[in-house]
């Protein structure tokens, strides 16, 4: 996922008196009680309900209905990453990509060989391992912007869904490398030669922050709604289009009720994007590079949040419709300004470049593995 699909997510008081913030680390994970707590594959739905007055329970209607009325939200969500983060992969390009190379996976895996059959359909095989003797490379997820990563489902002798993900990831420009995470894995049984393998609530998880809606059974998808579309986080909307469609005057619908807030917000996009009760505690502590891919563990220790009184949200500088990558650098510019402003005295302002550079400053890109990048939301000032 990858800034990436998001960037979703100044001084640094260096770690803010660690004993600070690492309170406001804890609160800022924890439910406002005043607010709706999001629950993952429940809370949109049920954010909605105060304000339908029907027992009729809401179904999804798909993006294609949403667009009807909201075009533009369409249209932006159609270029956002969101729209691209799960596929089958016999409906992409990476059969042509994978087709005919091979990929050397190191002493304890092998050399991979792929092959597309007519159909399109993608398969590996290791030259070692008699069974599987070719594996399907099922589902693709990922936007593509920083990488696409395979993922194969099977189905365990215990009934049990466990999902593969393949040692091998496609790249910009088409280039194969290594997965990552995958370096150090050293393989157990034959089949995680073709990558890590994960059962049960992690594999469903896996699948969860990709889709809009998915279930697993029994090593297939049922319910499928590929990529995150407007009802991952509106919730199903039929009961908005009903009332919409029989009224002048429709009652807010949004992402939810009248008391939903800045922490329900944060709650929601951490449940994928990943907030501090998703790391350990010795990583809230050493704040590893890795950490930069979860955006929310930086923005929540960020001094432009907590001296927010808690207000700065991540729509705060990011629309959740339109894709960073979309949006010219000034403008991220102006998303400093708009809390930064000379021409307001209650500002805090930037004594070394009031208007140019915040992010090159105070957001540097830090590199991850395969030259991925993502943006640390831990605004602050980095004294190297």
């Amino acid at each position: 996922m990858s800034i990436a699909v998001f960037a979703v997510l100044v001084a640094g008081a260096v770690y803010l008196a660690v004993q600070r913030s690492s309170v406001a680390l804890v609160m800022a994970d924890e439910p406002d009680r005043r607010g709706t707590t999001h629950l993952p594959g429940k809370a949109a739905s049920s954010l909605t309900a105060d304000i339908r007055n029907t027992s009729v329970k809401p179904t999804y209607v798909g993006r294609e209905k949403c667009g009807e009325c909201h075009r533009e939200n369409f249209e932006q969500h159609a270029v956002h990453g969101h729209a691209s983060t799960f596929a089958e992969v016999s409906k992409t390009d990476l059969p042509d990509a994978f087709d005919k190379q091979t990929f050397d996976g190191g002493d304890a895996y092998g050399v991979y060989t792929y092959s597309k059959d007519d159909a399109g359909n993608l398969s590996v095989s290791l030259p070692d391992v008699d069974e599987p003797t070719d594996l399907p490379l099922q589902y693709a997820l990922g936007s593509g912007h920083s990488a696409r990563t395979i993922l194969t489902l099977t189905r365990a002798a215990d009934g049990v869904t466990e999902g593969i993900e393949h040692r091998v990831s496609c790249y910009p420009n088409a280039r194969l490398g290594m997965t990552v995470g995958h370096g150090e894995k050293q393989p157990t049984r034959d089949l995680e030669r073709f990558g890590d393998i994960t059962r049960g609530e992690l594999t469903q998880r896996c699948v969860y922050c990709h889709t809009t809606t998915a279930t697993l059974t029994e090593g297939r998808i049922e319910n499928l709604v590929a990529n995150v579309n407007c009802e991952k986080c509106h919730g199903p909307g039929s009961e908005h289009v009903r009332q919409a469609q029989s009224s002048k005057n429709p009652p807010p619908y949004s992402v939810g009720s009248d008391n939903w807030d800045v922490e329900s917000e944060i709650q929601l996009c951490g449940d994928c994007h990943r907030l501090p009760r998703s790391v350990t505690k010795q990583e809230l502590r050493d704040y590893p590079d890795t950490l930069t891919r979860f955006q929310p563990v930086g923005m929540l220790r960020s001094k432009c949040y907590l001296a927010s009184n808690r207000e700065m949200k991540c729509s705060t500088c990011h629309d959740p419709h339109q894709s960073v990558h979309g949006i010219s650098h000034e403008q991220h510019i102006q998303n400093c300004i708009q809390c930064h402003d000379a021409n307001e005295s209650t500002h805090t302002l930037c004594p070394v470049s009031p208007t140019t550079n915040c992010i090159e400053c105070h957001m540097p890109t830090v590199v991850q593995e395969q030259g991925i990048k993502f943006h640390d939301h831990w605004i602050r000032i980095h004294r190297e």
